[in-house]
């Protein structure tokens, strides 16, 4: 860091440290804690680009068009090196088109000046090569005093950028700070501008809020703004959903937001606990007997969700996880100590590929303030995650058929390869699970037992 800081020195040219990294060292975090440090600097992109080469750091050119020029700082292992970097001309202006990824700059000439036009007071800090903060915006204190406020009039900043109404909750999430009075209101009115950002971003912000310590407050946040119901509107639907009962039931938005501060901070689990629940809404039914049942809503949830992954442009993985957790969250509560090592086997290999996903998931949805119902559920998960473990142990928990066993059942029993092969290959699984026969054995083995109870398994 030293030798970039020189060798902007040397060129003649301006360069502080500047954005989260100056926030977060201001909070006490330690430089080895930094993962990423943004710079910025007087000098124009292909200025800091010739310096870089120059120092002879490395570098990469992505973003030069913004004004921004990457390069790579090396350091010791034990303080956090590498560490990626980002040095970016100062700028007057900076405005996202509809529905764009990317930034519309316009470049500036001083430090003050680039710091004027960013967001947050706490985010409009930088930091000199001696280690001076430069602070012309009142970051300092208002760090100091848990306040969000923003440079400038608030609903100009917002304007500019509607992202950072969902900005504001990341960090509500992350810093549990209040927001200050003037951009709670600007937020409320632009709140439906957040329509012409594109969802990749969304969902970037998502989930670094998803994250945070205090995520319960930032949804509150977003709920209280508008912006929950316009971008969820599923989630948005169970606050206050108890109140609308004719009899007493759990207050489903209360519980979503303990057991996504239960959950651990994985993306996956904390969008998951979001959104277990929203299918309650429309599968509440009470009954003449005064109680309400919510059946089906996992499947509900799951359906549900399916528009939820397109509207945020979820990838893939991440999708199949979430969408499964919805669909099978009900499943490990059910449990009982009773059940047989078949019985195990059996739910392991409906919650494949992601059984421990559903564990986690299943200890932070215990949310009853009756304490020995709390504990039983909870012993009762982790007797499951102990047999699970048992039984992997003893390579006896997930059936192993050989491989190339669907060409040997063809050969030797003479069937044509289609639906009937893979109808014996589930038989021969189910019959490992149920200790019938052994696992990880050869296709002869398999073959003879087939042969052996022909009457009964190879029968139309």
């Amino acid at each position: 860091m030293q030798r970039l800081f020189k060798a902007f020195h040397d060129a003649g040219k301006e360069l502080f440290l500047v954005g989260g990294a100056v926030r977060d060292l201001a909070l006490g975090k330690s430089l080895e804690e930094l993962d990423d440090l943004d710079f910025c600097t007087n000098a124009r992109p292909q200025e800091s680009l010739q310096i870089i080469k120059g120092a002879r750091l490395t570098h990469y050119e992505v973003g030069i068009e913004f004004g921004t020029v990457g390069a790579v700082l090396q350091g010791s292992r034990a303080e956090g090196f590498p560490k990626d970097c980002q040095v970016t001309t100062y700028r007057s202006e900076e405005y996202y088109r509809r529905g764009s990824r990317h930034p519309v700059v316009k470049y500036g000439d001083t430090i003050e000046q680039d710091l004027g036009r960013r967001d947050f007071s706490i985010n409009s800090m930088a930091l000199d090569v001696d280690g001076n903060f430069i602070d012309p915006y009142g970051g300092l204190d208002d760090l100091r005093n848990g306040i969000l406020r923003v440079v400038g009039d608030p609903r100009e900043t917002l304007a500019e950028d509607p992202l950072r109404i969902l900005r504001i909750g990341r960090f509500i999430s992350r810093l549990g700070f209040k927001v200050d009075e003037s951009l709670r209101l600007a937020a409320f009115e632009r709140a439906d501008h957040i329509l012409d950002i594109s969802r990749e971003r969304w969902l970037q912000e998502m989930n670094k809020m998803l994250r945070g310590q205090h995520v319960a407050r930032a949804l509150r946040f977003l709920h209280e703004v508008r912006l929950l119901g316009i971008l969820l509107p599923e989630v948005a639907s169970l606050v206050g959903l108890h109140e609308s009962s004719a009899v007493h039931h759990k207050d489903v938005w209360e519980h979503t937001l303990q057991v996504i501060e239960q959950a651990p901070e994985r993306e996956a689990l904390r969008w998951a606990a979001l959104l277990h629940d929203v299918g309650k809404a429309w599968t509440r039914v009470v009954h003449d007997d005064a109680s309400v049942t919510f059946y089906r809503h996992e499947q509900q949830g799951a359906m549900l969700f399916e528009g939820i992954a397109k509207r945020f442009a979820f990838d893939n993985a991440m999708a199949k996880e979430v969408g499964f957790i919805i669909r099978h969250h009900g499943r490990a509560p059910q449990y009982e100590s009773g059940w047989s090592d078949a019985a195990v086997r059996r739910l392991v290999r409906e919650l494949d590929p992601f059984v421990e996903s559903l564990l986690e998931f299943a200890r932070a949805d215990l949310t009853t303030r009756i304490d020995d119902k709390r504990k039983e559920a909870l012993a009762k998960i982790e007797q499951l995650t102990e047999r699970i473990e048992s039984l992997a142990a003893r390579d006896d928990l997930r059936p192993v058929l050989p491989s190339g066993i669907g060409a040997a059942l063809m050969a030797s029993l003479g069937l044509k390869a289609g639906p009937r092969v893979g109808e014996l290959k589930c038989v021969l699984e189910e019959h490992i699970i149920e200790g019938l026969i052994e696992s990880g054995r050869e296709a002869g083995y398999y073959i003879d037992y087939l042969k052996a109870n022909a009457s009964e398994l190879l029968s139309d």
